[in-house]
């Protein structure tokens, strides 16, 4: 929770998602102006991973991928912000899926802050499909802010409505899934990662498909199957799933 302000008053907080694209820039542009207008501070945090196919390799023992997260973070603050800051503002850089280090950032904050493409991406799940589990999960408000500066609330990831049938209500949901594929052709091989946000829930999958050596050279064909492969492992997962919850102790206990 926010500490106390020097007057004694409750120290406003808002937190604001960092990952050196535009978007990323008006949301932190966004943030500051705020925190202006209500005394607040802002926690800028940005969040990294290693590569989604680090695990194909033997490990590697430099901290590159942490050292270019973190000058991002540096770089964007000082190009939006600037040297004279009008606001006090902290920086965090967290090692972990960006919506589970935003979410942990925001418990007891003012306010979330998040940058939006308008689109999904997998190179950077901050901010497409992670917008939309910061929304679901709701630990503070939140702003959408778009690459030109506008803001606004979050979109509904599931709607609600009612409707009569036989004299009665039904509730209706409509759900929006996010699935990302990042798909690598290094020679004969084809490596494929999958990333599905289940509303909140991620899955994740890794698949490869190789030439044989008499065939000719077709990356299309490899990519087809590196990506079915891991689009069939995703639904293993999601099957497996559905029966853990479907014979889970509160089914066997009524049955």
């Amino acid at each position: 929770m926010a500490g106390p302000a020097p007057d004694g008053s409750a120290r406003r907080r808002i937190v604001v998602g960092i990952d050196g694209s535009a978007p990323s820039k008006a949301a932190l542009r966004w943030a500051v102006g705020q925190a202006v207008l209500t005394g607040a501070r802002v926690h800028a945090v940005a969040a990294w991973e290693y590569p989604s196919l680090y695990g194909w390799f033997a490990p590697m023992a430099d901290d590159g991928f942490e050292q270019a997260a973190l000058r991002t973070l540096t770089a964007e603050v000082n190009e939006v912000v600037g040297r004279d800051r009008p606001v006090e503002i902290r920086e965090s850089l967290v090692l972990g899926h960006a919506a589970e280090v935003l979410l942990g950032a925001a418990e007891g904050a003012d306010l979330l802050v998040l940058g939006s493409r308008g689109r999904g991406s997998f190179a950077r799940t901050l901010l497409g499909s992670v917008s939309a589990r910061c929304a679901v999960h709701g630990v503070c408000p939140m702003v959408i802010v778009r690459a030109d500066g506008t803001a606004s609330a979050p979109p509904h990831t599931a709607r609600a409505a009612t409707a009569v049938e036989g004299g009665g209500e039904a509730t209706v949901r409509t759900k929006d899934w996010q699935l990302s594929l990042h798909v690598v052709e290094d020679r004969d091989t084809t490596r494929v990662h999958a990333v599905l946000d289940a509303d909140g829930s991620v899955l994740h999958s890794d698949a490869l498909a190789r030439r044989n050596p008499v065939d000719d050279p077709a990356p299309a064909v490899g990519d087809e199957f590196a990506v079915g492969r891991a689009l069939v492992d995703l639904g293993h997962q999601l099957l497996r799933a559905g029966t853990r919850s479907a014979t889970g102790p509160a089914e066997r206990a009524g049955g």
